[in-house]
């Protein structure tokens, strides 16, 4: 994690950024079925033809790509769990992380799912139960309509900060929705700038295009035991 400084901590926590202890997930994996075959090339046993068993299912079958591990690790939080079902071709999820409520009692807590492609483009998508503070305006702002929280006019936001202050302090530009508010919390996406500071990859990471970012969250959906990853 990267040491920052007690003002740009204190003006991310303005921004609505929040610290989270990273949870490692095991990769989800299919049983390999035993046995031989014998007879013609087609596949034969004991002199009738083999039935092949299904191969393992591919990872765009899971509901925002989300092994059942994964999927069973949010659901620890006790809260109701969103994710992306539009995400572009070739992405992954990237690492999972989860903290707090329903862990260790009440209080805050919350998730981040990173999404990531082979051309290191990354998006994150997050959830915590409080502190999230207000947005800062940035040079360019598009409207959302999420489907799943109709009831605000919200947007996302991206390019520089208009702030001086702000800039000077976080030059990069910026790609971050509003925070999308619940009963039980709020969720968003973030952008390279985001997680390249407070998840510190290897290899930093770059924006997808604000189109993209707005076709994403407005495919948020809520899992459900039916459509889950599990």
């Amino acid at each position: 994690m990267m040491i920052m400084t007690m003002t740009g901590w204190q003006l991310r926590r303005w921004v609505g950024l929040w610290g989270i202890g990273a949870v490692a997930l095991a990769a989800c994996g299919g049983p390999n079925g035993e046995g031989s075959l014998s007879g013609n090339g087609a596949g034969e046993v004991n002199g009738a033809a083999a039935i092949p068993g299904p191969p393992p299912p591919p990872e765009t079958a899971f509901i925002g790509l989300l092994s059942p591990e994964q999927t069973a690790e949010l659901r620890t939080l006790g809260v109701p769990v969103v994710v992306p079902t539009a995400i572009p071709e070739g992405f992954g999820v990237a690492a999972v992380t989860v903290e707090g409520q329903g862990r260790g009692g009440p209080g805050e807590g919350g998730y981040r799912i990173l999404y990531r492609d082979e051309a290191d483009r990354c998006f994150v998508v997050e959830y915590t139960t409080g502190g999230i503070g207000g947005t800062p305006e940035t040079e360019y702002r598009l409207p959302l309509r999420p489907p799943q929280f109709p009831e605000v006019d919200y947007g996302l936001n991206y390019g520089p900060y208009r702030d001086p202050d702000l800039r000077s302090q976080f030059p990069e530009s910026d790609l971050t929705s509003d925070w999308l508010v619940s009963d039980q919390g709020a969720y968003r996406l973030a952008g390279a700038a985001y997680i390249n500071d407070i998840l510190t990859p290897v290899t930093p990471c770059q924006d997808v295009e604000p189109e993209t970012a707005i076709a994403i969250i407005e495919s948020f959906t809520e899992l459900s035991e039916e459509i889950g990853g599990d």
